[in-house]
């Protein structure tokens, strides 16, 4: 998905600075209402990855079929609330023309969020019972699609008009409704169905779903926190002006290239905890949570590396505009750190929310994000001045304190099963 978000970002930026703008904003908005969506369906993977590990095959059918209608009615509910989205942007104190511009194309987004949510609820069901590879095959032929499709409907290629950033929007929906027709097909007409009972309507329980729910709340809290955050920062990068917007929106989807790896870290290291839960086995969790941890720092250290070296050729990659080329270089380096204490803290909540620990880290990380990190950028940004990297060095440290805690956290919970038993 964040590769889709890669592509989209560059087709736009070397359209034009002002598009990356009305994106970026868009951008923010749609992504804060899909993240939350997402993680109050986080309850599909982690009671799909224990009901697997018990060996309740069926149980897992179950929690899909539970999942599917709760996804579709979020979807439709974001989607209702994104439409309308000029006033929003007024609200938001965006300058009329940005207002005007992002609107239509958070509109667009907006279609495909049911579409998304579907899609994400039964890749979901099929990585808790250990078979990503039809997800990864599908996202990955998106990600190449996205590519021709960006280059028509952004750039004016194959007898489309450009259409800037509502062209790539347009793309990303598009795509979105394709995905999830295909997973559907996956899940319910090639899947295993006699084995997990997919096609089988689950009798009414409200303590199921409530238990299915219980751990998307903790998740959608989490994620909403560090994702309201990020986005009241990219709110007030645009009150910098649109250039500081655009060097901003660069060095965010820079490191969200690498913050998606540790996410794919993070997510199978949920499910494996999920079934190492499930077995009630203390040691495979730690074999689990400290293996993904030490994985997960070679990979951020590596990417790191390219960041410190190669700053300018990145930040070429995405716009042609040689005063904003200045002003990003100097963040595409601190991308350096902020991607691997942030790939941290993303992994470490992963980890322990496969543990079904949901409560304590949701702490942990609102008091990163909201307490440190938003103080933090007023004083770096606004009352000493640095702009863009000022929001760079409080993003840095809130993401660090937020991996310490959570580290320290998954240490408490192995001791504490040690001692205590489930």
């Amino acid at each position: 998905v964040v590769g889709m978000t890669l592509a989209d970002t560059v087709f736009v930026g070397r359209f034009g600075t002002r598009e990356l703008a009305y994106q970026s904003i868009a951008g923010t908005i749609h992504s804060l209402f899909l993240y939350i969506a997402m993680g109050l369906l986080q309850g599909t993977i982690v009671m799909t990855a224990n009901a697997f590990g018990q060996g309740k095959y069926r149980d897992c059918g179950m929690v899909l079929r539970r999942s599917i209608p709760y996804a579709f009615l979020i979807g439709v509910i974001l989607a209702a609330i994104c439409l309308p989205s000029e006033h929003l942007m007024h609200l938001l104190g965006q300058p009329a023309d940005v207002a005007q511009g992002s609107a239509k194309v958070l509109s667009v987004y907006a279609l495909g969020i049911p579409f998304t949510l579907l899609f994400f609820v039964m890749s979901s069901f099929l990585e808790g019972t250990k078979r990503p590879l039809p997800g990864m095959v599908m996202i990955l032929l998106a990600n190449v699609i996205n590519i021709f499709a960006n280059y028509a409907f952004v750039c004016g290629h194959y007898g489309f008009p450009a259409m800037g950033a509502v062209g790539s929007a347009m793309s990303t929906t598009l795509i979105r409704v394709v995905l999830a027709v295909g997973m559907f097909i996956i899940v319910f007409c090639v899947d295993e169905s006699d084995l997990y009972g997919v096609w089988v309507k689950p009798a009414k329980n409200k303590n199921e779903d409530r238990r299915i729910r219980g751990v998307g709340y903790g998740a959608a809290v989490t994620v909403g926190v560090e994702e309201g955050s990020y986005s009241a920062v990219n709110i007030m990068a645009g009150w910098l002006g649109a250039l500081a917007l655009g060097a901003y929106t660069i060095m965010l989807n820079a490191s969200n290239n690498v913050f998606v790896l540790a996410g794919g870290v993070g997510t199978a290291s949920a499910v494996l905890m999920g079934i190492a839960k499930g077995k009630k086995s203390v040691l495979e969790m730690k074999i689990v949570g400290y293996t993904a941890l030490a994985f997960n720092t070679a990979i951020m250290a590596a990417c790191s590396v390219v960041f410190v070296v190669c700053p300018r050729f990145i930040t070429a990659i995405y716009t042609k505009d040689p005063e904003l080329i200045e002003m990003t270089v100097p963040l595409v380096a601190l991308c350096s750190l902020m991607c691997f204490f942030d790939g941290t803290q993303q992994l470490m909540v992963n980890v322990l929310r496969g543990a079904v620990d949901i409560f304590v880290p949701t702490i942990c990380q609102a008091a990163a994000f909201i307490f440190i990190m938003l103080p933090l950028i007023w004083l770096f940004s606004f009352r000493w001045e640095h702009g863009v990297a000022g929001m760079a060095y409080a993003m840095i440290v809130a993401c660090a304190c937020a991996s310490l805690f959570l580290i320290g956290r998954f240490v408490f919970i192995c001791r504490r099963y040690d001692a205590d038993g489930f």
